[in-house]
């Protein structure tokens, strides 16, 4: 009989000390990073905000450099509430097509289930958003119902096109056609993905808002100072040294503007977020501005809603990631200080000391199994 050795399950892994990791791995994402939001607000890959109220299917981002494309990331609105949210992406890597909705995920027109793992892409989804990365270089989150964000490695730089743009480093240029200026209307449509027996029309160019989104009717001027006030607070000062509040200022009023509703959520809550993310991106540090009664984000569990963290979220199987995580800063659902998240047996968020182990059953912290030789 070979002999045995004992293991205990202690389960207070040893984290990596790694100093100053963190500060290493800090980079600005905001060049390369495209994002819709809100009523139909567009921010390009060269930083350009618009608004196009398109509710077809449009070409969002696409590698357009030669004859075969590498990637492509279609996104179509629908009407609910009075609100244009985001009804599916279409994402699609060489020979693999993603359908997302919001419940459901198809790959090449057949149902999967999530986390799905499949020639170098990789998709999965919390309580927040589904996020789509490849190892071609893109990744798409979106933060269902509110907003679609396309991140692209530098590669791709003068390369692309959508309405995103074609990431050349120069704003405004999408915008010239032929030598003459063209509205965001006319640019918008020109990125139409013509489906067979869709009867969608596209916006008319009476729709259209101001070019630069700048302008405020008279109307929506009463909407100025709370847009004003929100984002030049002081709690917002890491940011606004990084990044230009007076679109996102702007952008929220058009939708408030625009909302049947004012004391609707989606009114302020969509260009909020967008600019708290944006500050993540660019290193900086957005205050955890909402409330229980303002914008409020559930999650499961006893996770705990933080407006930037790291997306390399702490359990009990994979302890000390977040240390080593070479992913910008994220909002989303965090386990609160001091404990990480049960993913042995689906408890939530607990104590390290806590943790259980898994060894073709599960163990608790302190108990004793036997392993042969012949498993190690």
């Amino acid at each position: 009989m070979g002999w045995r050795r004992v293991s205990l399950c202690f389960l207070a892994l040893s984290v990596a000390i790694v100093t100053d990791v963190q500060a290493r791995l800090v980079r600005n994402h905001v060049n390369s990073i495209c994002s819709t939001w809100g009523r139909g607000h567009f921010k390009t890959f060269d930083g350009d905000i618009y608004q196009f109220p398109g509710m077809c299917e449009y070409n969002l981002a696409s590698d357009c450099h030669e004859t075969y494309q590498e990637f492509s990331v279609h996104v179509r609105r629908k009407e609910e509430d009075g609100n244009p949210i985001v009804s599916y992406v279409v994402v699609t890597i060489n020979d693999l097509s993603f359908h997302l909705s919001k419940n459901l995920v198809n790959v090449n027109d057949e149902l999967v289930k999530l986390p799905f793992y499949q020639g170098g892409v990789q998709v999965e989804r919390n309580a927040v958003y589904i996020k789509l990365q490849s190892k071609v270089g893109l990744t798409v989150m979106w933060y269902l119902g509110d907003s679609v964000m396309v991140e692209l490695d530098r590669d791709y730089a003068n390369r692309t096109c959508g309405l995103c743009g074609d990431f050349n480093g120069v704003a405004v240029n999408e915008f010239i056609h032929n030598g003459r200026k063209i509205s965001p209307i006319e640019f918008g449509t020109k990125q139409k993905v013509h489906l067979p027996n869709d009867d969608c029309e596209d916006p008319y160019e009476e729709e259209d808002d101001s070019r630069e989104a700048r302008s405020v009717p008279d109307s929506c001027k009463q909407f100025q100072t709370t847009c004003d006030q929100m984002l030049h607070s002081e709690s917002w000062s890491s940011c606004t040294k990084l990044i230009d509040p007076e679109p996102y200022i702007q952008t929220c009023v058009q939708d408030m503007c625009g909302c049947p509703n004012t004391t609707n959520d989606f009114c302020v809550c969509s260009t909020l977020s967008e600019f708290s993310r944006e500050c993540s991106h660019a290193g900086g540090q957005p205050p955890n501005w909402r409330t229980h009664q303002f914008c409020a984000k559930k999650c499961l569990h006893n996770m705990v809603y933080e407006e930037s963290s790291s997306p390399c979220i702490e359990t009990c199987k994979n302890q000390g990631t977040s240390s080593m995580c070479e992913h910008h800063r994220l909002d989303g659902c965090v386990c609160p200080p001091g404990t990480v998240f049960d993913d042995i047996s689906n408890r939530g968020c607990i104590a390290q000391s806590k943790c259980q182990c898994y060894h073709k059953k599960i163990y608790n912290p302190g108990e004793v199994y036997r392993q042969d030789q012949d498993e190690w």
